[in-house]
């Protein structure tokens, strides 16, 4: 049957109903639909929005980072102008300083020395020849004669000493001395003494006029420079000597100790925390010994004192309490014991202590001449008998004499009678009844 013949079979009413449930299931299909379609729409804008923000999140930190980068970048380039600044300062500050004027004016003097020493040096060489020949040709001698060699050394030991006037000024100077007229005069002799060689060797050269001269020229070159060289030294240590760095125009130059040339900190005085001492006042008073709440102290009893040693007597009602009782606590009763009387004997420690001396031999004994050799067994002297090698009347016999001479009590216990005469238990109970028996015999009789 279809749907159409079974709703027309229905009657109105029904029909209606089944109409409108249909309605309204329609309805709820149209409206579940509807919900699902807005659904899905807010679920896929929620998802763009995530996206959405997460890109822009993910720009954000980009843009710190590179922020904090350029932040980086700007602070150690900060960083490092402000050292370099403060290092430039410093430098400056260090080099217009009364010190550092004063450190390179002794530089100076050094480097004269180490410049100019070696260029008097060479010039001494040039002229070392001149003053050989001139010297030669002086002394009229060969190069056959001792002499002639010898003239080899003249202008070296010439010229040393003049290096050495020209070193010991300048250590006279840096150390505020001077050195005399004397040694200058000695000095510029002999470089006088090179010049005139020198000249007296270009002299005997062969040729006219010109000649000589030119050669008395080349000849007087090396001493002549040398001579220069040793006034140029002379010249720049008397300078460097005269001049002054602690003062400039009449104006005292500033140390390093009136500049403030001490780099920037971080942390000023102003940012220490000023630490004040406890005061003693603040403290509680501890007070000894403490008393518990329910429980009885001990009673502390003082030492005895010898009597030589006591320097103030208290009375014995008085007892000493210390320290001051406070409120609300028990303290402990110092009890002091009487004094020892000067007549009481002492005893233990308090007996003095005599140094035992003893007798120092002063003699050696002489050594016996038979020493090493063997006794013979007749003139060893016989040992004691053992007790147990000794009978029962031997061992009465010796338990007597101990109960008469007192070591031993007449009704001593067998374990004494077995110690005394060193025996058994056994055999010492019978030599104790052995002994005993006539004793009680003797008593009864009495």
């Amino acid at each position: 049957m279809s749907r159409r013949a079974a709703v027309a079979e229905l009657a109105p009413e029904d029909l209606a109903a089944t109409l409108q449930t249909e309605r309204a299931a329609a309805d709820v299909r149209r409206a579940d639909e509807l919900a699902r379609t807005t659904a899905e729409a807010a679920h896929d804008r929620a998802r763009a929005n995530v996206s959405v923000q997460a890109r822009l999140d993910e720009m954000e930190r980009a843009e710190r980072e590179a922020a904090a980068a350029a932040n980086a970048d700007l602070a150690r380039m900060y960083r490092q102008a402000l050292a370099a600044g403060e290092r430039t300062r410093i430098t400056a500050g260090l080099a217009r300083s009364a010190e550092a004027r004063a450190l390179r004016l002794e530089k100076l003097r050094g480097l004269n020395l180490r410049v100019l020493v070696p260029v008097l040096i060479g010039f001494a060489a040039w002229s070392t020849t001149g003053v050989q020949a001139g010297g030669a040709q002086l002394m009229g001698v060969t190069n056959t004669a001792p002499m002639w060699w010898a003239l080899w050394l003249l202008e070296p030991v010439l010229i040393g000493a003049v290096v050495w006037v020209i070193i010991a000024r300048a250590q006279l100077a840096a150390s505020g001395g001077r050195l005399a007229e004397g040694a200058e005069r000695i000095a510029w002799g002999c470089l006088a003494t090179s010049v005139v060689l020198n000249l007296v060797a270009g002299a005997a050269s062969e040729g006219g006029v010109l000649a000589m001269v030119g050669a008395m020229l080349a000849h007087a070159i090396g001493p002549v420079g040398a001579a220069a060289t040793a006034h140029l030294i002379g010249v720049v240590d008397s300078s460097v000597t005269a001049a002054d760095p602690w003062t400039e125009q009449g104006r005292p130059v500033p140390g390093l100790a009136d500049m403030d040339l001490r780099p920037p900190t971080r942390r000023t005085l102003g940012d220490v925390p000023e630490s004040t001492p406890e005061s003693v006042t603040d403290r509680p008073v501890t007070v000894w010994p403490v008393a518990p709440e329910g429980r009885a102290l001990l009673p502390i009893v003082a030492r005895p004192t010898a009597p030589e040693e006591v320097t103030q007597e208290a009375p014995e009602s008085a007892p000493l309490t210390w320290p001051v009782p406070t409120e609300g606590r028990a303290l402990l009763t110092l009890v002091a014991r009487p004094a020892v009387p000067e007549t009481a004997p002492r005893t233990g420690d308090d007996l003095p202590k005599e140094p035992v001396t003893r007798a120092r031999r002063t003699t050696r004994p002489a050594a016996r001449p038979n020493k090493g050799a063997k006794v013979p067994p007749v003139l060893k002297p016989a040992p004691d008998p053992s007790p147990r090698q000794l009978s029962d009347a031997d061992l009465a016999e010796r338990l007597a004499a101990l109960v008469a001479a007192g070591d031993l009590a007449p009704d001593a216990p067998v374990r004494a009678v077995q110690t005394a005469l060193g025996i058994g238990f056994v055999r010492a109970k019978r030599i104790a009844q052995t002994v005993s028996a006539p004793a009680a015999n003797q008593a009864d009789a009495a």
